[in-house]
């Protein structure tokens, strides 16, 4: 496995990986991968920066809710824990946004009485892949990237377009994994609220597989998470 995968074979925590909901720049067709168009709360179609559509806000509280399911069934938390789940996202308004509906879900479903989710811890290793020359064009063109993270001799490494190598993001991802949560804590069930091609490749250092084989994986939708004990 390549180098720019840090993680261990064991990991001392339990992961979940976490897409942002439906946003606005996904309902208008565009790629919007540039932090300084994406972080910022002004601009976008409503004035008030690329973040959530509605359609978003709606499908995180519902995935939400099946997360609560799966990681505590029914169950209110009865553990000893005062902060047994962490929140870390993406500082993009559309995955912090995303984050803030998945703590308030876990706090008004499980947490009631001790534990209560903290509010996410913003991590610009866990950005958007950067999508260069295509930026803020169709999303149309995430087909043109991905086909040269396939076929291209060097799989992105040099990308004619100027777009963010799939090594680059997994070394960035699971530096920040091993560096800032499993050296820090350990036995506590952490959310990584994120973009669809880290998440990607992401579960590709999970599973032990070359950061370019993302497109192998499952696609993980809007909303949707994934938990890496299931890989």
């Amino acid at each position: 496995m390549s180098n720019v995968n840090h993680l261990p074979v064991t990991l001392k925590n339990h992961y979940i990986i976490a897409r942002h909901g439906f946003s606005l720049a996904n309902d208008a067709g565009i790629v919007c991968s540039d932090p300084k168009i994406a972080i910022p709360a002004e601009g976008g179609p409503l004035g008030t920066g690329y973040g959530l559509h509605d359609k978003g806000k709606k499908q995180v509280k519902e995935s939400a809710t099946l997360l609560a399911k799966h990681l505590f069934g029914q169950g209110k938390y009865t553990g000893d824990d005062d902060e047994p789940v962490k929140i870390f996202c993406s500082p993009f308004k559309r995955t912090v946004e995303t984050a803030a509906i998945i703590r308030d879900t876990l706090n008004e479903l499980v947490f009631t009485e001790k534990g209560a989710v903290a509010p996410a811890e913003h991590a610009y290793a866990l950005r958007e892949r950067y999508f260069g020359d295509f930026d803020m064009k169709p999303d149309s063109t995430y087909d043109i990237v991905w086909e040269e993270d396939n076929s291209a001799p060097d799989h992105g490494e040099n990308s004619q377009y100027n777009v963010e190598s799939p090594s680059s993001v997994c070394d960035r991802a699971t530096r920040f994994i091993v560096e800032e949560i499993e050296n820090k804590m350990q036995g506590k069930t952490v959310v990584l609220v994120c973009h669809g091609d880290i998440c990607q490749i992401t579960l590709c250092a999970a599973a032990q597989v070359e950061p370019w084989r993302q497109r192998e994986v499952k696609h993980v939708n809007t909303a949707e998470w994934r938990d890496f004990a299931d890989l």
